[in-house]
């Protein structure tokens, strides 16, 4: 039977490669946000608004999948953990999170919007489901993150930095969500729906962005010590 000391390795390298693989997906879903800040701007300044606010959108609902993995990554560890293995995440619904079930929509919606298939207002709905993907992720995302950091972090100071930040983070995220939201249904009973809901992207990726240059700050941080 191996002794303590092969234990604690093994479980320190096991969470080092959960902290890379998180940190991995933070970096992807951040590229594909700045590909969805950059696609809106451009679309803002009139070159192809439908189509380049279709390719946003979609760009936007990778973004959501990758932010619902990561949800799901830490939680499943999280159910590992405190249950020592009896419990697995396929027992309890397999992780999909709002974030995920968000992006999902609003991929089909990006795509469909692309093919001009009613552009002026499957758009604006998508921007409506990724306002509401945000605030319906967020109450728990705070949960999953302060539990995650109680687990791992052994000193006061480190979980009240930790914690400041995760709070900064979704109070963002949910000002962005009721901004997207906004837009949304204002784009609906506009004369400019197409205008509106590259806003509402434009927003919603840029939060992405600075949501994952915080989270991949953090986990980097993690990695280094």
């Amino acid at each position: 039977m191996p002794d303590g000391t092969t234990i604690t390795e093994e479980h320190l390298h096991e969470e080092r490669r959960t902290v890379e693989t998180l940190l991995g997906g933070t970096i992807g879903g951040g590229i594909i946000a700045i590909a969805g800040v950059v696609l809106a701007i451009i679309g803002l300044g009139g070159a192809y608004p439908r189509l380049l606010l279709g390719a946003a959108t979609i760009a936007v609902g990778i973004s959501f999948l990758i932010e619902g993995a990561a949800i799901a990554s830490r939680l499943a560890e999280l159910v590992h953990d405190t249950t020592s293995g009896r419990v697995e995440m396929s027992e309890l619904g397999g992780g999909v999170t709002g974030e995920t079930l968000a992006g999902i929509v609003g991929i089909v919606l990006g795509i469909l919007g692309s093919l001009n298939v009613y552009p002026a207002t499957v758009l604006p709905v998508a921007a409506i489901v990724y306002g509401a993907g945000l605030i319906l992720g967020a109450g728990a995302n705070v949960k999953i993150n302060e539990l995650f950091v109680a687990n791992r972090e052994d000193t006061v100071a480190a979980r009240s930095a930790i914690r400041q930040a995760v709070l900064a983070t979704t109070g963002l995220q949910i000002f962005v969500g009721l901004a997207a939201i906004t837009l949304g249904i204002i784009a609906l009973a506009s004369a400019y729906p197409i205008t509106l809901a590259l806003v509402a992207m434009l927003i919603v990726a840029g939060a992405f962005v600075l949501s994952n240059t915080a989270i991949a700050s953090r986990l980097v941080a993690v990695l280094r010590r």
